[in-house]
């Protein structure tokens, strides 16, 4: 189903309001008068303090501005796009968001590798399959009298300690041992338990590999990426760090973490059974009584998180999980699947697009520019206030994330919210921006080259955005 249909299927009246909601983000970006941007933590993304903004704030956009026109667009985009040496492949596409139309494309319905724009359709899956208030729990379970399991429910920026403000380490696996601490001793006096205790981890929610076999070895090496696990502490690091490096067991990091927290809770106060220092797993489907329980941070922060830093842990996570719940089986092509079923199932063209993770590390993933656009002018004009929050969690340009540090401009800093995309000769650049006339527009830019750089041309990427921000294009 085409962007018009969906425009069609929600009425005018709930367009325009979902329109004027989502443009909500924009209104409100502080924007300083002067000095450099004030860069917030990697794993900690800070919402604006809107109290503090006051006559910074960006106006409010009326939506009554004009497009531009597609053929003054062309004009200024294509000197930018269509000037690339032999060996560079540009592709991308541009859409005004109120009304839907497509304003330009240069082989903008052709399929190519997305990169991590690639996570705007798991943001999308994730929030319309949980709601963005949904939190995953990890608990604590007396299996029988002598074992106590550790149960991962998919949060995997769990912490070492009693919790966070953050939202990388909100919930702390010393918290949870804390208070599974608490129910054992009351099970040991109602001799329920015995004097000794093992502990074991069950993560059998997620299946199949724990590495997508269409990933380059290097990413592992690198820190990219790490073996798949529903339990795991800030995104399988070795510490809150957000540069640390990735561990290689994750889920048994994380039991380690809290065997190690249940022994010294059980040994802080007598009447209670002694916990062995060895970790085994455990088999599929425990049943027991649960002990405690710790709930991660939201789903709407956790996709923020993800958006802002690129983390791609979260982002495979979330695609896994996103099967689950919909019934699948929670492995890397079953996360992809569920990722395209629902972006299919809320009436964005899926056509051309085949995804083999959801983080967008495979180079084998296939997606066109004018896709990635329809999902955020999709997103942007929901009837769902969760989706249209979505433009909240996008770097912002010159002020967050992965875009902090770039087009930081007077006439882009502020106005354009987009997620960036790095492989192996592969730059993308997917988001929104506002016109110099106060139009919204969605777009989506790929570069693709041969000379196996990292991330290439991205100067061609962020002149095409500004060009876009200050375009009138009558």
């Amino acid at each position: 189903m085409k962007h018009a249909s969906q425009i069609q299927r929600l009425g005018i009246t709930s367009i325009v309001a979902g329109v004027l909601l989502g443009l909500l983000a924009f209104f409100l970006i502080p924007v300083m008068a002067s000095g450099a941007a004030s860069k917030p933590s990697a794993a900690q993304p800070v919402a604006p303090d809107l109290a503090a903004v006051g006559a910074l704030a960006l106006p409010p956009l009326d939506p009554e501005a004009p497009a531009p026109v597609a053929g003054a667009l062309a004009a200024t985009l294509d000197p930018i796009l269509s000037s690339s040496p032999a060996d560079v492949s540009v592709s991308a596409g541009v859409l005004d968001v109120a009304s839907g139309e497509e304003l330009y494309s240069l082989s903008g319905n052709q399929p190519g590798i997305p990169a991590s724009s690639l996570k705007v359709f798991t943001a999308i899956a994730a929030t319309h399959v949980f709601g963005e208030g949904h939190r995953f729990t990890t608990k604590a379970v007396l299996k029988d009298p002598d074992t106590v399991v550790l149960v991962g429910g998919g949060d995997v920026l769990l912490g070492s300690g009693t919790g966070s403000a953050s939202i990388s380490g909100r919930a702390g696996l010393e918290t949870l041992a804390k208070r599974a601490a608490t129910s054992l001793r009351q099970a040991h006096a109602a001799g329920e338990t015995g004097d000794a205790l093992s502990v074991e981890l069950d993560d059998s929610l997620f299946a199949g590999p724990a590495l997508n076999p269409d990933w380059d070895a290097s990413l592992v090496s690198t820190n990219n990426i790490a073996p798949l696990s529903p339990v795991a502490m800030y995104a399988a690091r070795a510490n809150a760090n957000p540069k640390a490096e990735r561990v290689g067991d994750p889920g048994m990091d994380a039991a380690r973490t809290f065997a190690k927290a249940l022994r010294a809770a059980m040994g802080a106060a007598d009447g209670g059974p002694q916990v062995a220092t060895e970790v085994t797993r455990a088999d599929p489907g425990v049943q027991g009584t649960e002990l405690a329980a710790v709930s991660s941070a939201t789903l709407g922060e956790q996709t923020r998180f993800m958006l802002e830093v690129s983390d791609n842990y979260v982002a495979e996570a979330l695609g896994r999980l996103v099967a689950v719940e919909l019934g699948q089986t929670g492995d890397y092509a079953h996360g992809a699947a569920a990722v395209t079923q629902v972006i299919a199932d809320l009436g964005i063209d899926t056509t051309g697009i085949e995804l083999r993770d959801t983080s967008g590390l495979a180079n084998t993933n296939r997606v066109a520019p004018l896709a990635l656009a329809r999902a955020l002018a999709f997103a942007a004009t929901s009837e769902h206030a969760s989706l249209r929050n979505l433009s909240y969690g996008l770097p912002v340009a010159g002020a967050t994330g992965t875009l902090s540090t770039r087009l930081g401009a007077a006439q882009t800093r502020g106005l354009v919210r987009a997620k960036t995309g790095s492989l192996m000769e592969v730059s993308s650049l997917s988001g929104l921006t506002v016109t110099r006339d106060g139009r919204l527009l969605a777009f989506s830019f790929f570069v693709n080259t041969s000379d196996r750089s990292i991330g290439p041309n991205r100067a061609t990427l962020d002149a095409a955005a500004a060009a876009l921000t200050g375009c009138g294009c009558r």
